[in-house]
């Protein structure tokens, strides 16, 4: 059945027009106002006395508006309190039980209390919270055992938590863009500020946006999306996810079992797809908001003093007659207007202004031979070398590593051979190296060992200590 079916099924049509009448408003401060009483009586209704009092109070507070001249009916001129009470009981806002007693005593419809619910949501939205919806979605996706006892609970719950993550995604998003015309709306330094420091930095970024940042979406999402395809594609899960929903409703047939559940799999698979794609919406928001507002901070920074008006004469005057000009192109005899400010350094010459660096046509280089002798450049080309030899890359690390004989066991400390000069820089070069990712060695350590209690005393190679350690290749 459809929703539109399900909801008119037992409702009236007249139960929303209430909230779209003319009188709309004063419906609401009303059935607000009935709710409140409701809450507190425990079970017993209200009187009509106190709605007609209600809606009398609601009524003198309100300012309605003037009715068509050309209507003469007295319903489009005002309205009254029995008028309120006749409406919202054929609209079945409110119910009248029939009692043995015979007094008339009123309740609140239960669908007018969830409505009205929804209404106060919507005009208190509740401060921007990112959760651990979608971190325990990650986590019980990823979890191996997860879907063996109850899978297709397991599937139902994440579908649930996916739904309130990216309703918390879009909640973000709503409350970026309101800032943000909140930002271009400030005309005082001190708003801009609060809406910078205590509302987006304060709610948003170190609550909301913070733990979006460190949930690493990028990273775990196709991680996710991969595990998901795994179980779609095993038939033991799915048996036991049909097998659990036929347990739940015996009165489908297998074709019904087996669509429900394929349904509840591409639902996760739609709305893990739709995670990612929110959560850089969220991150264009937040790019969006930073740069508007240190504009517009800069922008009221300049011109929010107490000369703010000639100070915005002073640049509509230079868009107006140097239109499309830099300002470090600028003429040095402006025909600009008598600034009432003192002691002015704008535009005071171009000195305080940046000059961009001149492009200069590449020549062709001349030897060094034309500075310098064969000695100096032979002296200068063994000077490199040298460097060269004697830094510390992993790449010197691998090739001195490919060239040691290092058998199947590993190569100790104590057998590396010492005939070369640089032995040691080169031992140095593989400890410092070993853990790279590009290094074609690995080296052991004692520590490495799970009987490992105290570190044996360093060997003496070649008149020099080493820790005692085994090298490996990869």
């Amino acid at each position: 059945m459809s929703l539109s079916k399900q909801i008119f099924r037992d409702t009236p049509n007249s139960f929303f027009s209430v909230l779209t009448w003319r009188y709309g408003k004063q419906y609401i401060d009303v059935l607000d106002g009935i709710e409140s009483l409701q809450r507190h009586r425990h079970g017993v209704g209200l009187s009509r006395p106190e709605l007609l009092q209600l809606c009398q109070d609601v009524i003198d507070q309100a300012s309605f508006p003037e009715g068509d001249p050309t209507d003469d009916s007295e319903e489009a001129q005002t309205i009254t309190a029995p008028e309120m009470l006749r409406q919202m009981l054929q609209c079945q806002w409110l119910e009248e039980p029939r009692r043995s007693d015979y007094q008339r005593v009123y309740y609140l419809d239960s669908r007018a209390e969830l409505l009205l619910e929804c209404l106060r949501r919507m005009a208190h939205p509740e401060q921007v919270n990112f959760t651990d919806k979608l971190h325990l979605v990650c986590t019980r996706i990823m979890d191996e055992q997860a879907f063996e006892d109850h899978p297709l609970a397991d599937i139902e719950v994440c579908n649930d938590n996916l739904r309130y993550g990216l309703q918390e995604l879009r909640s973000m998003q709503q409350s970026m863009a309101r800032l943000t015309q909140r930002q271009l709306h400030s005309d005082t330094l001190k708003e801009n500020l609060q809406v910078l420091y205590d509302e987006f930095s304060e709610h948003i970024s170190q609550r909301a946006y913070k733990s979006l940042i460190d949930l690493d979406l990028p990273v775990r999402m196709p991680l996710i999306q991969n595990q998901l395809e795994s179980i779609r594609r095993n038939p033991q899960v799915v048996a036991k996810m049909e097998l659990e929903m036929q347990k739940r409703r015996p009165d489908l047939n297998e074709s019904e079992v087996a669509d429900y559940v394929l349904q509840q799999l591409e639902d996760t698979q739609h709305m893990l797809n739709s995670v990612e794609p929110q959560a850089e919406a969220v991150d264009r928001r937040a790019a969006e908001f930073a740069r508007r507002s240190f504009a517009r901070f800069r922008y009221l920074q300049e011109v929010s003093s107490g000369r703010r008006s000639e100070v915005r004469e002073l640049f509509e005057t230079i868009n107006d007659q140097y239109a499309g000009c830099k300002l470090n192109s600028l003429p040095l005899a402006l025909q600009l207007p008598d600034l009432k400010i003192p002691h002015v350094d704008l535009l005071g010459g171009m000195d305080s202004l940046f000059t961009p660096r001149i492009q200069r046509e590449k020549g062709t280089p001349n030897p060094l031979s034309e500075y310098f002798d064969e000695a100096d450049i032979d002296f200068a080309l063994d000077e490199i070398s040298e460097n060269i030899n004697a830094s510390l890359s992993v790449m010197r690390a691998n090739s001195y590593a490919s060239t040691l004989d290092i058998p199947e066991q590993g190569l100790a400390s104590a057998e590396l051979p010492t005939d070369h000069e640089q032995w040691a820089l080169n031992t140095v070069a593989l400890l410092l190296h070993s853990e790279a990712l590009d290094s074609s060695y690995e080296i052991k350590t004692p520590r490495d060992s799970s009987d490992y209690t105290e570190m044996p005393d360093a060997e003496l190679v070649d008149d020099r200590y080493i820790d005692p350690f085994t090298l490996h290749h990869k």
